[in-house]
């Protein structure tokens, strides 16, 4: 596992842009099951007016950030068969994109825990309400 999170040659990284859609997707369907309950709202002041729309927060939260993520890597991939840079540059690039994807990750993580943690607890929460 630590040699995953830092190894950063381009097959790592594709990876873990995976890993972190994978987690952004999962964030929104949680976040949605969590407002339909009552006692939730959405803390992200960026997402608070879309959420209430759930069809256009899926397509904000599913599509876009798939493009996104995309255009990183096509980005990322151009920079590893750059003829222009030196190796220590790619080496450089790889790596600082590489500590910005991990920490996307752990941000992404702790808010999936923290969904999961309130999921779970529903039932608790339902019997006190």
């Amino acid at each position: 596992m630590v040699a995953f999170i830092k190894d950063y040659n381009l097959d790592s990284i594709k990876k873990k842009l995976i890993i972190l859609y994978l987690l952004n997707v999962i964030d929104i369907f949680m976040t949605l099951l969590l407002l339909r309950t009552g006692f939730f709202r959405e803390a992200n002041f960026i997402m608070a007016k879309l959420v209430e729309r759930p069809f256009v927060s899926l397509l904000f939260k599913v599509i876009f950030p798939a493009l996104m993520l995309y255009y990183l890597y096509t980005e990322i991939r151009k920079v590893t068969i750059s003829e222009e840079m030196k190796p220590a540059q790619v080496y450089q690039e790889l790596k600082v994109s590489n500590i910005s994807i991990n920490l996307s990750i752990l941000i992404y993580s702790i808010v999936d825990l923290t969904h999961l943690m309130w999921t779970a607890l529903l039932p608790y929460i339902y019997t006190i309400a």
